[in-house]
This record gives C-alpha cells, sequence and structure tokens, in this order.
C-alpha cells in the first residue's frame, strides 16, 4: 500500500500556542461502471475521515496511539456506496491528539512533531482497470474552521459561527481553502491492530447549584468520554464547562486532586475545558477530540436554564468482549467489582493507561499488575497485542524498557524501573496462561532475553553507597538504575520516594524481579523448545534466588515490618518450605496487627490477598477485603466511589488529596475474586485443563462466578448454610477439569453437576 503524507499547514507552528483544527478535502470524479472502491488512510494527529458530507467511522480518536516515529496505523474502508457518478469529495478533519498535542505526566507538547500530517489513498476499480486518488499539493486545506482549538487533555473550542455547511460535499466552494505540502515519513505504516474505540454507556446527569454559586452536573458514574449537549441562545454566546471527578469537602467542584503533576490551573495542563461558541437558535454539540475523565461538569455562562435532559456523559473506550462476571453476599463487594470493571474500560482506552486525566500514559508497571485481573474480565488478546507491538518497538539500545509505552518523555531520558519494565516478561506469559497461544512467547522472546540480560549486566555492577559490601552473591543482586519500588504505599510521599530512589534504588525489588524475568524466561524457552536457553535461565534464576535469600532474608525473614517484603518473596517463589511457612505467619501476624487494612503499594497489593489465602489465611484475606476503614477497597465504596481509586487515602475525612480516582492498578487484588474465592483457575495453558477450588470465608453465605474462556464456559456458583457447603459447577464439554472442595475432597475427573460437603 502507497501512502503520500501531506501537510495542511503551510505557515510556521507557534509552539507555545495550541493550534486549531485543519479541515482537508479533495474533490474527484467518478465515472460508469465502477465495480468496486476503497480507501485506506491515515495521520499523524487525529481524524475523522468523511466521504460526501458523511463520516466513515464511529471508531474515536484515529488512527490511535502509536510511537509516531516508529509506526503508524492506517484504516481501510469499502466507499462503494458511498459513492456516485459524477463529483465526489473526499474530507477529513485533523487534530492534534497524542502526535503534539498534552501528553504525558508532565504535559508535554509536540513530543512527535510540529505539524500534523494525512495520508490518503483511494482506489477505483472500472472492469479491467483501476485508478488511485492519493493525497498530495493540490489536496484543499482551511485553518479557521469552527474547531479553534483542540488537544486531548486540555480543551477544546469550537465556534458555531465558523461553521461551513456543505464542505466535504460537492458543490462547495473552496475558493478561501489553500493547498498542501508534501511531507516525508520515515516510520512503518501498518494495518490497524488492537480493539475498535467507540462510544458506549450514556448517563443523564443531577443538576447542582453549590455553595459557592456553580451550577455542576452529576452524572453519577466516573469514566472516560465526553458530555454531549444541547443549548438554545443567541448567535456568539460562549458556554464553557470543566469537567472533574470530586466534589470537596464543601459540596463544591473541585480539580484539587488532578493537580498531582503541581499544575494548579485548571485551564492549562489537565484542562478538561470544553469551551463552545453559540450560533443561533438550538443547537447539540459533540466534541470531536477532547476526551476527558470525569464524574462532574462545572457550567460557566450558560444563556438558559439547565435542564438534565439536555446532557448526557458518554463513556468512550476500547471495545473488548466481556468474559467474567461475580456476585456474591455482599452488596459493597459486588459494588467494588463493578468500581473496579469502570475502571478498566475508564483506562482501556486505545492503549492500557494508568488514569484518563492527568496522565493517561500506557505505563508498564499498571497493566504488569493489572494483567491476570483484565484476563478474567475481558478478551484482551487483540488489545495487549497492539500495546506489546507498542512495548516492543520502544526497547532501549541496551535492552531495557521504558516505564510507559508508547513513548513520553520522562526525567532522566530513558528511564526504566523493575516491576515496570518487567511487563515485558510477566504479560507475554500470562496470556499464554490465558489463551494457550504461544504467539505472544514468540513475538516477544528476543526483547525478553535482552531484557534479562541487560538486568544480568545491572547486577554485576555496584551502586556507590554499597561499595563496601562483599561477596560472590553481590553479583546477582541489582542495586543499579532508577525503581519506583513499592510505589503508593500507605502512608507514604511520592515525591519523597521517588527522590529517595534516585539516591538508593530499591535493591530487594528490583533483585526479586530480576529474579522473576529469569524465571519466566526459562519457561517460556522451554515452551517454545529452546533447550540451552531453558538450562541457562534456570540456572541463572536459581543464583539469583540464592542471592535475594543470602541478602534480604537475613535468618529467613525480612528484616522490616512491611507487608510488600513478606508478600513479594511469597508470590514470587523466592521461599520454600518452612522458610515459606514461616514468612506467611508472620504476614498474617503483620496483618491482624494492622487490624486488617491493607499495608501494601503498587507491585505487591495485587498478590497479598492470593497469598495469604494459598497459605492457609483466607479468613485473613477476606477480613482485608471486607474491612471499612482507610485504608482498604471497601472504604472507598463506603466513600461513593464508582471506580477504583490511585491512593489509598485520596479521599480521608471528607477531605479530597492530589491523587485521582479512576486508577486500576490497585483494584488488580480482585482477580481473588475468580481465581480463590470462587476457584476457578486454569492448570493448563488455555484453560485446556481445568481446576474448581472455591475458598469461602469471610461474611459470603455465597458465591457466583462465570468466565467464557477460550475452552469454553465455566461457572463455579458455591453457597454455604448452616455448616453445609454446596457447589454448582459448569465445565467445557471435553476438558479435563478437578474440583477440590473446602474440606480437601476432590474430584479428579469432574464434570458439570452438583459438589456437596460439610464445612
Amino acid at each position: 500500500m502507497k501512502f503520500v503524507f501531506i501537510e495542511p499547514e503551510l505557515n510556521d507552528i507557534n509552539v507555545k500556542e495550541t493550534q486549531k483544527a485543519s479541515y482537508i478535502r479533495k474533490s474527484f470524479q467518478v465515472g460508469p461502471g465502477i465495480e468496486a472502491a476503497r480507501m485506506y488512510s491515515t495521520a499523524l494527529g487525529v481524524y475523522i475521515p468523511s466521504l460526501n458530507g458523511k463520516d466513515l467511522d464511529e471508531r474515536r480518536l484515529l488512527p490511535g496511539f502509536t510511537d509516531y516515529d516508529k509506526r503508524v496505523q492506517y484504516q481501510e474502508y469499502d466507499i462503494l456506496s458511498c459513492l456516485k457518478e459524477g463529483e465526489n469529495v473526499a474530507g477529513c478533519i485533523l487534530g492534534d491528539g497524542w502526535y503534539r498535542g498534552n501528553l504525558g505526566p508532565f504535559n508535554n507538547r509536540y513530543v512527535y512533531g510540529q505539524k500534523t500530517k494525512y495520508a490518503c489513498s483511494i482506489q477505483l476499480v472500472y472492469g479491467d482497470r483501476e485508478e488511485w486518488i492519493l493525497t498530495g499539493e493540490d489536496w484543499k486545506s482551511f485553518q479557521d474552521g469552527p474547531l479553534q482549538e483542540n488537544d486531548l487533555k486540555k480543551q477544546e473550542v469550537y465556534d458555531a459561527t465558523k461553521e461551513m455547511p456543505g464542505w466535504n460535499e460537492p458543490g462547495f466552494e473552496d475558493g478561501g481553502w489553500h493547498g498542501c505540502a508534501l511531507a516525508e515519513y520515515t516510520g512503518k505504516v501498518i494495518p490497524m491492530e488492537g480493539e475498535p474505540l467507540l462510544m458506549q454507556e450514556r448517563f443523564t446527569p443531577k443538576v447542582l447549584h453549590t455553595s459557592d454559586g456553580n451550577t455542576v452536573l452529576d452524572f453519577g458514574q466516573n469514566l472516560a468520554g465526553i458530555v454531549e449537549f444541547t443549548v438554545s441562545g443567541k448567535a456568539g454566546t460562549k458556554v464553557s464547562m470543566v469537567l472533574g471527578e470530586t466534589l470537596n469537602e464543601e459540596g463544591n467542584f473541585t480539580m484539587k486532586n488532578l493537580e498531582g503533576e503541581g499544575n494548579k490551573n485548571e485551564k492549562m495542563g489537565v484542562g478538561q475545558r470544553l469551551t463552545y461558541i453559540l450560533k443561533e437558535g438550538k443547537q447539540t454539540y459533540r466534541p470531536h477530540f477532547l476526551i476527558s475523565g470525569f464524574q462532574y461538569a462545572k457550567l460557566e455562562g450558560w444563556p438558559e436554564e439547565v435542564r438534565p435532559e439536555n446532557f448526557v456523559s458518554v463513556a468512550i473506550y476500547s471495545r473488548l468482549k466481556e468474559t467474567g462476571t461475580f456476585t456474591c453476599s455482599n452488596p459493597d463487594v459486588n459494588k467494588l467489582f463493578q468500581n473496579m470493571r469502570w475502571s478498566q474500560k475508564s483506562n482501556f482506552v486505545d492503549i492500557p493507561t494508568d488514569c484518563p486525566q492527568r496522565e493517561r500514559a500506557g505505563w508498564t508497571g499498571d497493566i504488569n499488575v493489572f494483567v491476570e485481573t483484565a484476563n478474567y474480565l475481558t478478551d484482551t488478546r487483540a488489545f495487549l497485542r497492539k500495546w506489546m507491538h507498542d512495548l516492543i518497538s520502544e526497547q532501549f539500545e541496551n535492552g531495557n524498557f521504558p516505564v510507559i509505552a508508547p513513548r513520553v518523555p520522562m526525567f532522566g531520558g530513558e528511564s526504566s524501573s523493575s516491576g515496570w519494565s518487567d511487563a515485558i516478561a510477566a504479560i507475554p506469559m500470562a496470556q499464554y496462561r490465558t489463551y494457550g497461544d504461544t504467539t505472544f512467547l514468540e513475538e516477544a522472546y528476543d526483547a525478553i532475553k535482552r531484557y534479562v540480560e541487560c538486568c544480568r549486566g545491572m547486577a554485576r555492577k555496584n551502586h556507590f553507597l554499597h561499595l563496601f559490601k562483599r561477596g560472590e552473591h553481590r553479583q546477582y543482586i541489582v542495586d543499579t538504575g532508577y525503581h519506583f519500588g513499592e510505589w503508593l504505599e500507605p502512608g507514604g510521599s511520592n515525591v519523597k520516594d521517588a527522590l529517595k530512589a534516585i539516591v538508593c534504588p530499591d535493591s530487594e525489588v528490583a533483585t526479586a524481579w530480576f529474579y522473576y524475568s529469569s524465571r519466566t524466561l526459562s519457561q517460556i524457552a522451554s515452551i517454545l523448545g529452546k533447550k540451552e536457553d531453558e538450562e541457562e535461565y534456570v540456572s541463572l534464576a536459581e543464583k539469583v534466588k540464592e542471592a535475594y535469600q543470602k541478602e534480604f532474608l537475613k535468618g529467613g525473614m525480612p528484616q522490616s515490618t512491611r507487608q510488600c517484603k513478606y508478600v513479594r518473596p511469597l508470590y514470587m517463589g523466592l521461599v520454600e518450605n518452612e522458610g515459606k511457612e514461616r514468612l506467611a505467619k508472620a504476614l498474617n501476624e503483620l496483618c491482624v496487627k494492622n487490624n486488617y487494612k491493607i499495608g501494601t503499594g503498587f507491585l505487591t497489593t495485587y498478590q497479598i490477598l492470593n497469598v495469604l489465602t494459598d497459605n492457609g489465611y483466607q479468613e485473613t484475606a477476606y477480613k482485608m477485603l471486607e474491612q471499612e476503614e482507610c485504608p482498604g477497597w471497601i472504604y472507598e465504596v463506603k466513600q461513593g466511589a464508582t471506580t477504583i481509586w490511585e491512593g489509598w487515602m485520596a479521599i480521608q475525612d471528607g477531605k479530597v488529596g492530589t491523587q485521582s480516582l479512576n486508577h486500576y492498578a490497585p483494584g488488580a487484588a480482585l482477580s481473588w475474586l475468580f481465581s480463590r474465592c470462587a476457584g476457578i483457575r486454569p492448570i493448563g495453558p488455555g484453560y485446556r485443563r481445568i481446576l474448581i477450588r472455591p475458598v469461602p470465608g469471610g461474611t459470603f453465605t455465597y458465591a457466583k462466578a462465570s468466565y467464557e474462556s477460550v475452552a469454553g464456559r465455566i461457572v463455579s456458583n458455591w453457597e454455604r448454610k448452616d455448616g453445609h457447603f454446596v457447589l454448582k459447577v459448569e465445565l467445557p464439554e471435553g476438558v479435563p477439569a478437578i474440583v477440590v472442595m473446602p474440606d480437601g475432597k476432590r474430584y479428579e475427573n469432574a464434570v458439570t453437576g452438583t459438589y456437596e460437603c460439610e464445612l
């Protein structure tokens, strides 16, 4: 496929300003006897393609987010039914998007370039001949249309008085428009990957009149998306809305919680501001390229009575097939489950992001800890395969990986971090276990191997503060590089933790993940039949394990009262037998002493319930899940949360902190609801063998879970009453399964049916 890129903006760009969108059109003739027609298009920016006045695609923010220096996706359309004999017009609205809009934690602009670019190829087939119409200097462009400012994060300004009726239809007078400039693009142009980004659920608001004199809309659900509205007024009237996640302790609209990057001006950085200038009369508007994370909208300058029926919030996220359901006797846990689902929806927006408002970046650590939960909830194969291609394309020359993919500027240049960069090994393995497909493993293998060798190289170096440390095992301890460590631990400070990590990296975390990825690489090598590599990395992993035990488990125990220091070696398999029992017992005691409150951060919260349950402390796991005080999951539910918060103390004693209220990572532990509570787990890749091993506990009197695996539908419904336990199981026909009851009784050749025991 041949693409010719054009730049619709001919004048120099002022990089200190937000740019206007470009409107692009091309008039072309279609003769008689046309038999087939296709259009292929893409952009460096975001675009809306049209033909003869009709939008061609319901998908949003095309062509999607990639590292544009390396690759960009194209879209393909069958346009035969849209054409007519005679004049036809191909149209496009082209905006900044991820290409040159506000991007990442520090709101950098013009990351990939200063001028947006567009490419379109139209194929017309007449019998035995074909005609191609390619973008070129003869395509017309205009920058002073109604879309005066556009940015994914900051704001969108639309002036309806500047609308150009029929601009993308035949017969439009485009004399005031200008030609385009040819542009060079050296990256790859690839077919569309991933899942479609679509408008989905819709919510009508309640109208609030707050004590500070503002009118605020409450849509009842925190989400990623847009607000559509209908308004009547005089031409030239300016109205605005600012979109945010919460109200403050006085019940007034606030964006304080989104000031975590230090920017306190809502018009800049995060922004999430929509400004609309009315034309005469009644009109309806839907934002073009602005997408926001919000539950509330503060209105400004509204010219008429604000009625809820004139507004609707629309969720926008990548359409993945839902595969998992869960419900139980505790309504707060059910709400928590729904909150987790909404945080996934809000952050599966073409790429897996951390939050849908402030950063919107593809943080590798977030999806690393969340992938198992995501796989229970949805079919992630296409979505994560696209993102894994993004990640692999970002590998540094030294074999390391960035903490964000696609690329977003960060401090320290080529920044990496253990637990984040290790997503390169963890995610392909998770996909193999869930779907039984070796494609992920094959595509990522060389990158994983280079990464593990990079970690080996880091381990051979000594941090300047540790030069006095001796011992052969030190060549397997990673204490160089930058590592976030146990990020967002309750009571911690992000700023202090980040500064500490610069001076003194958390070598316990880094070494544990070095072991994890080395071991995972050996397993992948075995699956792919790479015998020499398997032996090499089994040996490496064992040496790293021995070094970890010697350095961080003195006397067989962590020298710490932090929960994470016990969870990590337990779930990573860094201890065995009696040592494992001692650590699990000590972890349980720490949890009980802490009144069952969460004490873990980013890299161990997702495993703490599993570790407790697998080591016989399921009642502690249930009490941690169900406890209602801060910090804890149900505390957020009791505070009215409709998504999962970034930090455990994002809202405390009614006071709003400076953290996002929509991060899925802390909800990653809830895969436990499927794998332990309901007991649905694969014991063969792709659920070719199935284990059903429910673990009842807590206040739960019943739990019901279903999962549409690639092998077929799996259901585990249990109920306990008066010391009796009844389990109803549905299993795919012909798939070997084992059912293990709470009393230990095993059914090795289990089939669909009912199983009972006394508790």
